[in-house]
């Protein structure tokens, strides 16, 4: 009987902290996308940092998706990968992220 009052309360303790944890969401704020796409254009981005940027949702400022979308396209034709310069993108990918990075910057978009 004393395992199974153990057992009881140990799930239901597991079960109480399951429910109190909320799941850990990422949210890119304007201020992260311009130090990405600063980066890019340094050769200093991962390739980890480009695809996580390119799989966000931009719910929480919808003005920053059409941004993020124009950069998809960027990756489509001009995506090199990591190469030893750092850079991901060709130099005509790079020109691209640039006018993408001047439009955000002048973007009025709540943090």
């Amino acid at each position: 009987m004393m395992v199974f009052i153990i057992t009881l309360v140990v799930f239901l303790s597991v079960i109480a902290v399951l429910l109190w944890v909320k799941t850990p969401r990422y949210q890119m704020t304007k201020t992260d996308v311009i130090q990405l796409l600063q980066k890019v254009l340094v050769g200093q981005a991962s390739e980890n940092d480009w695809a996580i940027f390119l799989s966000s949702s931009f719910r929480h400022c919808p003005e920053l998706e059409p941004f993020r979308d124009a950069c998809a396209a960027i990756d489509e034709k001009e995506y090199l990968g990591h190469t030893r310069s750092g850079f991901l993108l060709s130099e005509n990918g790079l020109v691209q992220v640039r006018w993408v990075l001047d439009r955000v910057e002048l973007l009025d978009c709540q943090e």
